[in-house]
């Protein structure tokens, strides 16, 4: 189960220093989750990180080392999406034994590559579309954006689109924050579900095009993907109905 934490950064012992993995740490009691080791992505001032997340439940701490990052965060309240776990957390006699172990979890952490889809018409580019995919973006490796053909508009939110496909393609990635951008067969547009086997799926707070018949495939072909619903954004400014007047 995919969580998502907020929590200001705190100083602690800096014991990982002494082994050449600086961390930070966040001392923390409400995550529900096992003592583990696992593959976090983190935000920090909008730009998404990777990196190895270690929760000591028994002192209620999360520790971790960041890949490619050297900067002061104390005290800063960032954003921690926890993806995968890697392994249970085990006993060492010293920290000499720890280091093995901690390359060992970077080097499979670098492997793990997290497909992250979403989906939508991208009718009419504007705020809205953005902060869905820079939400999205949070939980990524690699974000997908299928866009709608136009036949699918009209079957699921009956009315014709006001561009063509090619042309809401073509604004989408415009934007440079998914990865790959491009429309599926619309006889089976699921179909890329399984294609891609995503972590995650990101839906908007409202979005129902085939959310149950979404789910259900999921479940039928036994995949591991979650489907993550976004925060909404101005609903009173970018709601489809008032958009329409």
């Amino acid at each position: 189960m995919i969580k998502v934490i907020k929590w200001p950064v705190i100083k602690w012992k800096q014991l990982w220093r002494t082994i050449w993995y600086p961390t930070v740490n966040l001392k923390y009691s409400g995550a529900k989750v096992d003592d583990a080791t696992y593959k976090i992505n983190l935000l920090i001032d909008g730009v998404v990180y990777t990196w190895a997340w270690v929760y000591r439940k028994k002192i209620k701490l999360f520790e971790w080392y960041i890949f490619d990052f050297d900067e002061e965060i104390y005290w800063k309240e960032i954003e921690i999406i926890v993806l995968n776990k890697i392994r249970e957390n085990r006993k060492v006699k010293s920290l000499e034994e720890l280091k093995p172990l901690i390359k060992k979890d970077i080097k499979l952490i670098k492997k793990i590559k997290n497909n992250i889809l979403t989906f939508w018409t991208f009718d009419h580019v504007h705020e809205w579309h953005i902060n869905f995919l820079n939400q999205a973006k949070k939980f990524w490796d690699k974000l997908i954006t299928i866009v709608a053909t136009d036949k699918n508009v009209v079957k699921f939110k009956w009315q014709k689109p006001k561009y063509k496909l090619e042309k809401r393609i073509k604004h989408v990635k415009k934007l440079k924050i998914s990865k790959d951008v491009f429309s599926w067969d619309e006889t089976s547009p699921l179909e890329c579900i399984h294609k891609y086997n995503p972590k995650v799926v990101c839906l908007w707070y409202d979005q129902v095009w085939f959310s149950k018949e979404l789910k259900k495939y999921i479940k039928k072909n036994h995949l591991d993907t979650e489907v993550v619903r976004m925060k909404p954004y101005k609903e009173k400014k970018y709601k489809s109905s008032l958009l329409k007047k």
